[in-house]
């Protein structure tokens, strides 16, 4: 009897190892075609990834950091980055992106969620820009201090969505 079923279980483990590593294939090949500059075929090989495994935190990562770039697609972008965020819920660069799409979209909750990762995390700089930053931009708190303290060190630039948001900041007048 065990050797009747042999074959079909060498078939099925066949199946399910190729389509793990399909998925981390497709996700590959999705990020060489986004640094080419070929948005659309990264798309359409984040979503085959993503089909093939739909728990693969790099597509899940990327693909959420993609849509968020775009500017076109929060709710999609969100969904993405949730999904890695469950994978590494102490990854900055995710947390920094949805804490963007979240200040935008005045989502105190969210917000207060992301800004609590934060602080759960082991990077304390990080944790201190996102709270400047959601301070500045959603609560229109001005802090002269830090603000010309991240001046210093930088790191607002070492993600492109901190960046943005740094920015916003510096240009913004938080007197009223």
């Amino acid at each position: 009897m065990r050797q009747k079923f042999r074959p079909i279980f060498c078939l099925f483990m066949s199946y399910f190892l190729s389509s793990c590593d399909s998925s981390q294939e497709w996700a590959n090949l999705a990020r060489e075609k986004y640094s080419q500059g070929n948005t659309a075929e990264a798309l359409y090989f984040y979503d085959k990834a993503l089909r093939a495994n739909p728990e693969n935190q790099s597509a899940n990562r990327n693909l959420g950091i993609l849509l968020a770039e775009s500017g076109q697609a929060p709710g999609s972008s969100s969904f993405y980055l949730e999904r890695a965020l469950k994978k590494d819920p102490k990854d900055p660069d995710i947390l920094l992106y949805l804490l963007e799409i979240y200040i935008s979209q005045d989502s105190k909750t969210n917000t207060t969620r992301i800004l609590k990762l934060f602080s759960d995390s082991w990077d304390t700089e990080r944790y201190t820009l996102a709270k400047f930053l959601k301070d500045c931009l959603a609560d229109r708190k001005k802090n002269s201090a830090e603000k010309k303290r991240f001046e210093e060190n930088r790191i607002p630039y070492a993600n492109a969505s901190s960046r943005r948001m740094f920015e916003k900041c510096s240009g913004l007048d938080t007197s009223k």
